[in-house]
């Protein structure tokens, strides 16, 4: 080695700073922000700010993640779409009295963290952070994971203010308006050795000795997962005689906003005469169902009106990419989901699993006795499934795309700074 040679500094470590606005949640956008945070190279640092205390807060803390949490005012920690119907003097009202408040605390965190990217994990939180961003005057980087269940000023903020959307698909990117498509870019979403243990509880264990077959629908249970069309389908199956046959698990949290669908499934279940249906509730440690599973299935909706009896509600789904078709794969199961967001490019119909009309209950029944009848197609099934998760659905990728991103928008500010709150302030001096 030429000791007269010059050597170029090492470059200095990435710092993004993660913002979840949906903090009691640790379904599968966190989970998938948990993925890409747990693998990040050495060069970039983490720092996860969180909306409130919960489940999300804890599981990146287990993990060792830096953690903020700062709530904002109670009115922004809302949730179930409220701040959709809100009147637009609420909204200057909430902006006024707690939105500008907590723009200037993130601005003040940022200040002291010294973010280079600031990469929100949803469009609620570009609402919430990213202003203070702006003013900071680092680069957005706005995750897009679901359909955009918005238009108008929301949408707009949204596009404005992010300097690359990251779309979890390519389906989705049709909601995005030309100019930002332009600046779009799909990662798929990855699914890397996953280190929880699989042990069967004795129960579960027992209806596998039995031979019974499991169908199992990983998701939080609200309107446009569908749980209620995957009822009507299980009723049609123990019609045609699976009812001693098959166990159906419905894993995932029954959200206090939503407790009124919940109700509602369990009055259906009810009057269907249905026995074999379970809902598991929140389950930290969700995979001994995916072991257990024969088959995975999602019903998601796009939008229909939902009777519950005593009144009707708009149901208007926002499916992006589920992950718990990811996970099932991963886990060698037969998929079965609806043809809505991204889901075709997850599941190529008749290779590893069925995609369905939404909202057809009878068409879910038979895509589901299809694989229940037929043990070798859903060997057959699964192994693509899971050839198809280590093929394409990686973790290392989609680590290596998103900081590629990181990288390609901390030199394009380099090259093209833009002011920040601290230049603002002193060109007014």
């Amino acid at each position: 080695m030429n000791s007269g040679a010059t050597q170029s500094a090492p470059e200095r470590p990435l710092r993004v700073l993660y913002y979840i606005a949906y903090f009691q949640r640790m379904a599968g956008a966190n989970r998938s922000l948990f993925e890409l945070i747990a693998h990040l190279p050495d060069n970039v640092i983490p720092l996860v700010v969180i909306a409130g205390e919960g489940r999300a807060a804890e599981a990146f803390r287990q993990a060792g993640i830096d953690v903020a949490v700062m709530p904002p005012g109670s009115s922004l920690n809302q949730f179930g779409k409220v701040m959709l119907s809100w009147s637009w003097l609420k909204r200057a009202q909430v902006t006024l009295t707690e939105l500008l408040p907590y723009t200037l605390h993130c601005l003040a965190l940022m200040r002291e963290w010294q973010p280079d990217i600031v990469h929100v994990n949803c469009s609620r939180g570009n609402l919430m952070i990213g202003a203070a961003a702006r003013l900071w005057g680092c680069p957005i980087v706005g995750h897009m994971r679901v359909q955009l269940a918005f238009k108008g000023i929301s949408q707009w903020y949204f596009e404005q203010l992010t300097h690359r959307i990251i779309t979890v698909c390519d389906a989705i990117q049709q909601d995005l308006s030309p100019a930002a498509r332009a600046k779009a870019k799909t990662i798929y979403g990855g699914i890397q050795t996953i280190q929880e243990s699989r042990q069967l509880p004795s129960w579960l264990q027992a209806l596998k000795e039995q031979n019974i077959l499991i169908v199992a629908c990983f998701a939080s249970v609200v309107p446009f997962k569908g749980q209620h069309h995957l009822l009507d389908a299980v009723a049609e199956l123990n019609r045609r005689g699976w009812g001693d046959r098959l166990a159906v698990f419905c894993v995932g949290d029954i959200e206090a906003e939503y407790q009124d669908y919940a109700n509602f499934l369990m009055r259906k279940l009810q009057a269907l005469g249905i026995h074999n249906v379970t809902f598991t509730g929140w389950q930290s440690n969700p995979f001994p169902f995916y072991e257990a599973a024969d088959v995975e299935v999602l019903p998601s909706v796009t939008q229909e009106v939902l009777d519950y009896g005593d009144k009707t509600v708009m149901v208007k789904g926002n499916e992006g990419f589920p992950r718990t078709h990811l996970e099932a794969m991963y886990f060698g199961l037969p998929v079965v989901g609806t043809d809505i967001a991204g889901v075709r490019e997850q599941i190529t119909d008749g290779v590893n699993g069925w995609v369905v009309p939404p909202a057809d209950a009878l068409a879910l029944a038979d895509a589901l006795e299809r694989l229940l009848k037929d043990g070798d197609l859903r060997s057959r099934m699964g192994q693509a499934g899971r050839d198809l998760v280590q093929q394409t659905f990686s973790t290392e990728a989609h680590v290596a795309g998103m900081v590629k991103v990181y990288q390609e928008l901390v030199r394009d500010k380099v090259a093209q700074p833009e002011a920040g709150a601290d230049d603002l302030l002193e060109s007014t001096t």
